[in-house]
C-alpha cells in the first residue's frame, strides 16, 4: 500500500508540473456544468436488526464483510453565480457466505450455529441537493450545502432456518427508507497562485433526528488538473454514516461506508457573471419570483383508522410520542410566478407508525396490532394573485394532490392467529383554496393556508390548514415556524385510510429570484 501511495504521489507531481496554468485574473473555478465520477473501494460495518436483542446480524462479526469496489458520483448544476443545484449518487452492495459461529434471529426466523447462511446488504443514496457559495473569489469558494437524502438500505439473509420449529430452507428481508436532510460547510480551494493545476476540497453534511438517529456524509480529495476542464481527483469518503436507533419493536440500523476514492471530473460551459450591483435609487422589479423551501420538517401526530384487506384498526400516536417513532415529514415546496400568475408544488414523503400492543382489532380477533402507513404527495397548484400590496397578498389555489400510500398491519394473536396485511393505493383529488401573507417590519411575516378537495373524485373529503411566521435574512433567505393540520378520507376495495395529522413544522427558504 505504502508503494502503492509514492507512485501516486509521483504521478500527481509530475502531472502538476505539465498542466497548463489558467489564465491570470481568471476565476480559477470557472463552470457552469461539472460531473465527477470516483472509483471508491469501500468498507462497510455496522449492524442491521433490532437492538439489544438476537434479532439482528452485525456486517463485520458475523459475516465478515469486507472491502469491496464501487462508484460515487456527482452532477453539479452552477446556474447562478453563488447558486448551484446537485446531484449525487451513492450505491453500496456487499455479499457474503458464511457459517455462523452463533444464533442469529432475523424477520423471525432462527439461523442456528453452524449453518450455513449467506448475507447481502444494499443500500442506494440519492441525494438531490442545493449550494450556495457564502464566499466566492478566484481562487475557490466557501459554501453551504443542504441535501435530501433518498435512503433505501435493505438486508436479506438466506440460509437453513426454523420458523414455529419447522425448519427448511429461509429467506428473510427487511428494508428501511427515508428522506435524511441534511446540512453543512462544503469547500474548495486552489493553493497555486494564478493557476488551476492543485486544488483542495472538502465537504461534511448531516443531521441530527432527535435521539432516534442520525446521518453523516463525509468526503476530502485532492485535484490535479490535466487541462482547464479535465481533472484528476483521489481522497477518501465517509460516503455515508446511518444510525436508526429504533424503538422495541422496530428495526434499527447503524450502518457505515467508507474508504478512499479516485476519479475524474469534467467542467464546461463559464460560470454565470455576478449580480451588478443595485445604483442607488434603482428600483426595478422583476415580472418573475422564484421561493424555494428546499426541505421542511413536520412533526406530525395521527389519530383515525386504517385498512388494509378489509382489516381495520383505530390508530392514535400524540405529539408527545412523535419523537420515538419517526413521525416526521420531510417536504420540499417551490414556488415559481410571473406577475399575477403562479405555480406552487409541495411534495412530502411521510413514514407514521402507531403500535398499540393491547388495544384489540377487529371485535376481538385479534389481540394488538402495528399499524404502518408511508405516504408520497406531490400537489402542483395553480394560483391566481388577487391582491399585491406591500404589505399583504391574496392567492385563489386551485390544482390537484396525487396521493401514493401503502398499509400494512401487523394483527396479534387474540381469537385468530398472528396475521400480517399490506395494501397499496394511488388516487388524485381535485383541491380548492386561498392563502394569505401579511408582512411585518424587519422582515417578520406570517402567513396562512387552507384547502379543500377530493369531493368522491379521489378521497371521500381531504382538507388542510397551515399558519405559520417567518423571518426573512437579506431579503434572500428565511426560517419558518408553523402548525398544519391535514385530514384525509379515502376507501377503496377494502383499503381505508381515514386520519388526522396535525404537529409543528420548521423549514428553511430561499429566495432565488
Amino acid at each position: 500500500m505504502g508503494k502503492r501511495a509514492v507512485a501516486f504521489l509521483a504521478v500527481a507531481i509530475f502531472l502538476v508540473a505539465l498542466a497548463p496554468p489558467a489564465r491570470a485574473n481568471d476565476d480559477l473555478d470557472n463552470y457552469k456544468w461539472r460531473i465527477e465520477a470516483n472509483w471508491w473501494f469501500s468498507h462497510p460495518y455496522g449492524y442491521f436488526g433490532l437492538q439489544n436483542s438476537n434479532n439482528y446480524f452485525n456486517v463485520n462479526r458475523d459475516f465478515g464483510f469486507g472491502d469491496y469496489n464501487t462508484f460515487t458520483g456527482t452532477i453539479d448544476f452552477h446556474f447562478r453565480h453563488k447558486h448551484h443545484f446537485l446531484l449525487n449518487a451513492t450505491p453500496n452492495n456487499e455479499s457474503r457466505t458464511v457459517t455462523l459461529n452463533r444464533t442469529v434471529v432475523f424477520e423471525g426466523t432462527t439461523y442456528d450455529v453452524g449453518v450455513q447462511v449467506s448475507s447481502r446488504v444494499k443500500s442506494l443514496n440519492i441525494a438531490p441537493g442545493y449550494q450556495y457559495d457564502i464566499i466566492r473569489r478566484d481562487h475557490g469558494f466557501l459554501g453551504l450545502e443542504v441535501d435530501l437524502n433518498l435512503v433505501d438500505t435493505t438486508a436479506s439473509l438466506k440460509g437453513t432456518g426454523t420458523v414455529n420449529g419447522m425448519t427448511a430452507f429461509r429467506s428473510r428481508s427487511n428494508s428501511f427508507f427515508a428522506p435524511l436532510p441534511a446540512v453543512g460547510p462544503v469547500g474548495r480551494w486552489y493553493p497555486l497562485r494564478n493557476s488551476n493545476r492543485l486544488s483542495l476540497e472538502g465537504s461534511v453534511r448531516g443531521m441530527y433526528f432527535f435521539g432516534y438517529g442520525d446521518f453523516l456524509t463525509a468526503r476530502a480529495n485532492i485535484g490535479v488538473g490535466l487541462t482547464n476542464r479535465w481533472s484528476l481527483r483521489a481522497g477518501y469518503e465517509m460516503g455515508s454514516r446511518l444510525s436508526i436507533h429504533g424503538t422495541s419493536d422496530e428495526i434499527a440500523v447503524r450502518l457505515t461506508h467508507r474508504g478512499p476514492t479516485a476519479g475524474l471530473e469534467y467542467s464546461w460551459g463559464d460560470s454565470p457573471a455576478a449580480k451588478p450591483r443595485k445604483e442607488p435609487g434603482a428600483n426595478a422589479i422583476s415580472e418573475w419570483h422564484v421561493d424555494w423551501v428546499p426541505f421542511y420538517l413536520w412533526f406530525t401526530g395521527i389519530h383515525g383508522n386504517v385498512g388494509a384487506q378489509g382489516n381495520v384498526v383505530p390508530v392514535s400516536v400524540s405529539f408527545s410520542d412523535v419523537i420515538s417513532r419517526l413521525n416526521i415529514g420531510l417536504m420540499t415546496v417551490l414556488d415559481v410566478r410571473r406577475k399575477r400568475i403562479g405555480v406552487v408544488t409541495d411534495l412530502a414523503f411521510m413514514s407514521l407508525s402507531s403500535d398499540q400492543q393491547s388495544t384489540p382489532a377487529e371485535g376481538g380477533a385479534y389481540s394488538g396490532f402495528k399499524a404502518n402507513a408511508k405516504t408520497f404527495w406531490v400537489d402542483p397548484e395553480l394560483y391566481y394573485r388577487v391582491l399585491d400590496k406591500e404589505k399583504y397578498s391574496v392567492d385563489a389555489v386551485a390544482g390537484a394532490r396525487f396521493w401514493h400510500l401503502n398499509n400494512s398491519l401487523d394483527l396479534n394473536a387474540g381469537t385468530l392467529p398472528a396475521a400480517t396485511v399490506g395494501q397499496t393505493q394511488s388516487w388524485v383529488d381535485p383541491v380548492l383554496g386561498a392563502r394569505f401573507r401579511v408582512n411585518f417590519n424587519k422582515g417578520w411575516y406570517a402567513n396562512l393556508k387552507g384547502d379543500a378537495g377530493g369531493f368522491g373524485a379521489g378521497s371521500q373529503l381531504t382538507w388542510q390548514v397551515y399558519s405559520g411566521v417567518g423571518k426573512e435574512i437579506k431579503e434572500k433567505y428565511s426560517f419558518l415556524l408553523g402548525y398544519r393540520y391535514m385530514y384525509v378520507d379515502y376507501r377503496n376495495g377494502g383499503f381505508l385510510y381515514d386520519i388526522h395529522m396535525s404537529g409543528p413544522l420548521v423549514g428553511f427558504a430561499l429566495r432565488l429570484k
